[in-house]
C-alpha cells in the first residue's frame, strides 16, 4: 500500500543500508539519522501560488514543475489534479552537532563541512531512490524539481526576490512548510520536531495522498520563540531580532570559508551551520 508509511520506510532503509550515509572521510559514522519526519500537501494548495510573492514569481507551483518535466520527457499524464507534493527532514548526526558547537566560533567543524557536501550527496540520492522505486511498484511518475537542470535555477540577485538575492525556482523548506512539518526561524532555518540542524528534501508525484495542511504552523514564523540564541552565535551580526536574517552578509561569511575547509578539511565546499547548534531549536521545537 503506498502510505506515509511506506515513504518512511524507504528512506529509512536507505539511509541505514547506503553506504553514501557514512562519513567515510571521517570516522564512519552516519551523515543522517535513520528517523525521517515526512509530510504530504495537495498540489492544488493555494499556499503555491502565495509563494510566487514569498519567494518569487519564477518559485515553480508543483503543476509547473511536474507539466514541465513531462514536457521535457515527453511523459503523457491525464490530469494534474492529483499532484502531491512529499516534503521530508533529514534529522543530523548528534556528533557532528556537538563537534560544529564545540570546534570554532568562526569556522565549520571537519564533521559539518564533510556533511554539507556528502551528506547533501545523500539527499539528492533519496530523492531519485524514491522516485524509482515508485514507478517500479506503483507505476507512478514523479519530479524532482531541484534534481533537474531546465527546472532548477537559484538567483543571485533578482529584483522580485526577497532581500533581491539567493532566492530559487524551488524551496524544499517552503515545501517543508506547506506540508505541515514545522516553521521558519529568524535566521530563516526550518525549525521541526528533529531539529533546526538538517537537510530536508522534497518532490512532486503524480499520485493524490491526504495532505498533511491542517497541520500546517499558523504563521511563518510560529515556532520560533525569539529568544536570541542564532543571533549570538553568528560570527559576522547577519542574524538580528529586529530584521531577522541578512542574506547577503550571511553570503559573505559563508563563502569565505571555502579556503579554510579546503586547507584543513581537503574537501572542496564552503560551511557554517553555527546558528543551527547551541540554540534553543538545535534538537526540537523549543517550548514557547
Amino acid at each position: 500500500m503506498l502510505n506515509k508509511n511506506w515513504f518512511i520506510g524507504k528512506i529509512n532503509t536507505f539511509l541505514r543500508e547506503d553506504e553514501g550515509n557514512r562519513m567515510t572521510g571521517v570516522d564512519g559514522t552516519l551523515f543522517w539519522d535513520p528517523n525521517v519526519l515526512l509530510g504530504f500537501c495537495s498540489g492544488n494548495d493555494p499556499i503555491f501560488q502565495e509563494y510566487k510573492k514569498l519567494v518569487g514569481p519564477f518559485h515553480l507551483t508543483p503543476k509547473e514543475a511536474f507539466a514541465k518535466y513531462c514536457e521535457i520527457k515527453n511523459i503523457e499524464y491525464d490530469t494534474l489534479e492529483n499532484l502531491t507534493v512529499i516534503a521530508f527532514i533529514l534529522p543530523m548526526n548528534t556528533l557532528t552537532k556537538k563537534e560544529n558547537l564545540e570546534y570554532s566560533l568562526e569556522w565549520p567543524s571537519e564533521r559539518w563541512a564533510h556533511t554539507r557536501l556528502y551528506g547533501e550527496e545523500e539527499n539528492q540520492k533519496i530523492w531519485k531512490y524514491v522516485l524509482n522505486e515508485l514507478k517500479n511498484e506503483f507505476g507512478v511518475d514523479g519530479v524532482a524539481p531541484m534534481a533537474e537542470k531546465k527546472l532548477f535555477k537559484i538567483y543571485r540577485e533578482h529584483k522580485d526576490a526577497w532581500q533581491g538575492a539567493f532566492a530559487s525556482t524551488w524551496s524544499h523548506r517552503h515545501m517543508c512548510f506547506a506540508s505541515g512539518l514545522g516553521s521558519f526561524g529568524i535566521s530563516d532555518g526550518f525549525i521541526n520536531e528533529r531539529g533546526k540542524a538538517m537537510r530536508c528534501g522534497s518532490f512532486v508525484i503524480n499520485h493524490k495522498m491526504p495532505s498533511d495542511a491542517n497541520k500546517r504552523a499558523a504563521s511563518r514564523y510560529e515556532y520560533c520563540i525569539k529568544c536570541g540564541d542564532c543571533v549570538k552565535r553568528c560570527p559576522v551580526g547577519a542574524i538580528t531580532l529586529k530584521d531577522g536574517h541578512n542574506k547577503l552578509k550571511c553570503y559573505e561569511k559563508v563563502s569565505s570559508t571555502v579556503p579554510y575547509v579546503k586547507e584543513h578539511y581537503k574537501i572542496p565546499i564552503y560551511g557554517c551551520g553555527l546558528c543551527q547548534v547551541g540554540v534553543s531549536c538545535s534538537d526540537g521545537i523549543p517550548k514557547q
